[in-house]
């Protein structure tokens, strides 16, 4: 009797769409628990394990001999001590599992906002999803994702709203990104004002509470000036991920074909702007069009707000909601495949975290390199790319830069990158009395530095270690 029942609230539930929707989850968990570690994974989690350790946020430079005590405006803090909290409980295995919930969550909330028939949402979600899996990586911002679309739901919904102070609160300790979220406060606020005035002030007040909220972090007001002038920074690093998009990268296609979708449903649908909730849907998606077009790291946002804003401008209000249509349960063969895919889905991540495989990059280095680096005498030299890593495996040890860029001065930054370019080293090596070098094989410095007589010290492909031929002297750089 108990095994009927039990069949039958499984048929009950399993219908045609959520074994849609089920099996899209599970493809994105997969290749979510899949994303890798990157540099900055490695000076998060060991800024964090500093914290931790000694009880007091970090707002200067204790990692390089370069600008060592240096300012540093960390806005990321609390994501630092939260990422090395979990690193402490499981390893990367379970900061893994925690950026990818955040990843779940975000493009659940995308699909909660979009209208229509199942299987166009779910279409829209996975393209929107798939398109930004590049973005998807062990840092802050895969929890910014999830706050962001976590906003735009409770602006959108008009629900809640007594929680988007405390919201910002926390993001704005979390990662900067909360800059993205005032984007979306002034869209809603816009759309309130235009189309329900009276009802305004109450959300006009949310916001000016959601941005006193902001000023609660270490930075406090400041945090607002120490953004824009990152972002400037990178920009001028020509970091890859902070360079505009092209019209002439295929990569990118999706996102104008999304962009121009837009523009053309909103002017044919015009009409349909005049309730508030799709206002505010459309004019976010319209503004963060606004800082995608500057960047492409801000890509995945719009996507976020435009596919569930294409949805709902198309959108016939006069069909009836998905959920009030017959729906069909799947055959017994079609629920055995979702469970044989579930378990597949289980043991390919289970052995991609126990192996691990080498796109996880949970070993960026290799122990060669790292003995070699460890065994070299004087001040280290490395690349902006490779600071974290050494920050997080050689912990003795004071690197030359990373990829946190905030502390270091413009013009460090960018010498470091002509001495890759060009291998014209001697200056910049004299100034801080380099006697050991991290590089990459075959790089200009690389080449020059053989030539130069700088001894091979090892490191596994594609690192070299070098370490100066002699004692510290103007000649040892000529």
């Amino acid at each position: 009797m108990n095994l009927r029942i039990a069949d039958t609230w499984w048929r009950r539930w399993l219908d045609t769409e959520r074994f849609a929707t089920v099996f899209l989850f599970l493809v994105l968990a997969t290749v979510a628990c899949l994303m890798p570690a990157q540099s900055d994974t490695w000076w998060q989690l060991r800024t964090g394990e500093d914290m931790w350790r000694s009880g007091h946020i970090v707002l200067h430079d204790e990692l390089t001999h370069t600008v060592a005590g240096s300012y540093w405006p960390n806005h990321e803090w609390l994501t630092q001590l939260l990422f090395y909290g979990v690193y402490r409980l499981g390893g990367l295995p379970l900061l893994t599992a925690a950026c990818a919930a955040a990843v779940l969550v975000t493009w659940q909330i995308a699909l909660r906002l979009t209208p229509g028939p199942a299987l166009l949402r779910l279409m829209l979600v996975f393209c929107g999803a798939a398109f930004s899996t590049a973005t998807w990586s062990l840092r802050p911002q895969v929890l910014s994702s999830a706050f962001f679309a976590t906003t735009l739901w409770i602006l959108v919904r008009r629900r809640f709203l007594w929680i988007l102070p405390p919201l910002f609160l926390i993001w704005a300790n979390l990662h900067g990104g909360v800059a993205a979220g005032g984007v979306l406060i002034v869209a809603a606020v816009l759309a309130s004002v235009t189309l329900e005035p009276r009802r305004s002030m109450t959300l006009i007040g949310i916001a000016l509470a959601c941005l006193i909220a902001t000023a609660a972090t270490p930075l406090g007001f400041s945090l607002w000036l120490e953004i824009p002038a990152s972002l400037a920074r990178l920009k001028t690093y020509g970091v890859t991920e902070w360079i505009a998009p092209s019209v002439a990268n295929p990569v990118e296609v999706p996102f104008w074909m999304t962009a121009t979708g837009l523009g053309v449903v909103v002017v044919s649908r015009r009409k349909a702007l005049r309730s508030v909730d799709t206002a505010t849907l459309t004019l976010a998606a319209v503004l963060i069009l606004g800082v995608a077009l500057r960047s492409a790291r801000n890509i995945p946002l719009f996507l976020i707000c435009a596919l569930p804003a294409l949805a709902t401008l198309l959108h016939d209000p006069s069909d009836r909601p998905s959920g009030q249509k017959a729906r069909q349960p799947v055959p017994a063969f079609a629920a055995a495949v979702l469970a044989m895919s579930m378990l597949s889905a289980f043991t390919f991540v289970a052995y991609a975290w126990l192996t691990p495989l080498p796109r996880l990059e949970w070993k960026p280095l290799g122990e060669e390199t790292i003995a070699a680096v460890a065994a070299c005498e004087g001040p280290l030299y490395n690349r902006y790319d490779e600071g974290g890593y050494l920050e997080w495996f050689l912990k003795g040890r004071k690197v030359f830069i990373d990829s946190r860029q905030d502390p270091f001065p413009q013009e460090l930054v960018l010498e470091q990158i002509r001495v890759e370019k060009t291998g014209d080293y001697a200056v910049m090596f004299r100034r801080y009395r380099i006697g050991c070098a991290l590089t990459r094989e075959s790089s200009p410095l690389s080449s020059r530095l053989e030539r130069d007589g700088w001894r091979w010290r090892g490191g596994a492909k594609p690192w070299r270690v070098y370490r100066r031929p002699g004692p510290i002297s103007i000649q040892a750089f000529r």
